[in-house]
């Protein structure tokens, strides 16, 4: 795919697209295994992204009313690290959809969208733990677990200097902000010395500033199959007794599973969304395999998951290991297990 995908990275859409098509962006995949991919994102693959996170949301505040209208945590990363040849932006879908959301569910985010160009990762994190912790949060989304360890675990090595902030309605000047960024802050950083009384008794009593002493957290969302299910442990000690929801199974090249309950990877696979085929674990890397449709696949066997979506990636092997735990309907759950090469991304 990758030949014609560089010609429309160099504008000549019709290698993939029907005459007049637009391309919003490129996704750029993580790069685990190889170079970074460009995943064209067109209005019908973005629709179906959406749509994909829409049912999620719905069904996990349903499961969580008391979430409902409250404040939210999430983590973004720019829309924009380059530019293709076209002049399309290249970078994060996260981007995309935090900027293209309702403005009714962006009310509700803590940290606004220019959170997302802050390169330091230290002054990033209390950045948003600067705007989210007077806030009434209700949820917490991000991919990896461990952002929300980190988050967490910053806020409460700079407490004295956040408790500060928060009192002085400032961001302080030694973490490494640009003014640009700063300038587009400024209206969120109002004095709450009510709030700064609040987080120093909590100080007195506990001797750290962790979440489950100042928010009421309704859940967690992020990942939680492969090795993401090794941070989970971690989060009781500064989240208390909340339950995880997954977000499911995304990449850059779209959502592969619907996750609909609290505490498993399993998702109900997103039919809605892509068309789906399985390899058999087995067999995956032989010159000829099997490949079944969705409604071959069997319970409890493993299997490598190949896409084909509106953003003209056919029959694209994205390298998933993943495990059939039942159905829902006709539509089997699947887990996510691992990549390929047993590869993992590190962060933080």
């Amino acid at each position: 795919l990758s030949p014609y995908i560089d010609r429309v990275r160099r504008g000549e859409t019709q290698a993939l697209f029907r005459p007049g098509e637009r391309i919003l962006m490129f996704a750029l995949t993580s790069g685990t295994t190889a170079e970074p991919k460009y995943i064209p994102i067109t209005p019908r693959v973005l629709a179906d992204y959406r749509r994909g996170w829409n049912v999620w949301g719905l069904k996990a505040l349903l499961d969580h009313r008391d979430c409902i209208l409250r404040h939210i945590v999430q983590v973004t990363s720019p829309m924009e690290d380059h530019r293709a040849p076209s002049g399309a932006p290249c970078g994060a879908i996260t981007g995309l959809l935090a900027a293209t959301q309702k403005r009714l569910v962006r009310r509700y985010y803590t940290s606004p969208l220019v959170i997302a160009g802050i390169k330091d990762s230290v002054a990033k994190y209390y950045t948003i733990m600067r705007l989210a912790v007077p806030e009434d949060v209700a949820w917490m989304v991000t991919a990896n677990p461990s952002t929300l360890l980190l988050l967490a675990r910053r806020a409460d090595e700079y407490r004295e200097r956040l408790i500060r902030d928060i009192h002085d309605g400032t961001l302080s000047a030694e973490m490494p902000v640009g003014n640009d960024i700063r300038a587009a802050l400024r209206s969120r950083l109002k004095p709450d010395p009510a709030c700064a009384r609040r987080l120093e008794a909590i100080v007195r009593e506990h001797g750290t500033l962790y979440p489950r002493h100042y928010w009421r957290l309704g859940f967690l969302a992020h990942w939680m199959g492969g090795t993401m299910g090794l941070y989970v442990p971690q989060l009781a000690k500064y989240y208390g007794d909340v339950p995880s929801r997954d977000i499911g199974l995304i990449a850059s090249e779209g959502r592969m599973s619907i996750p609909l309950a609290d505490g498993t990877p399993a998702g109900v696979l997103a039919v809605t969304g892509q068309f789906f085929e399985f390899i058999p674990a087995d067999e995956y890397g032989t010159p000829k395999p099997t490949v079944v449709r969705s409604h071959e696949v069997r319970e409890g066997e493993e299997y490598f998951l190949l896409l084909t979506n509106a953003g003209g990636l056919y029959r694209y092997d994205i390298g998933d290991r993943v495990r059939v735990t039942g159905r829902l309907g006709e539509a089997p759950l699947v887990e996510f297990l691992s990549r390929d090469a047993h590869t993992s991304s590190l962060t933080g």
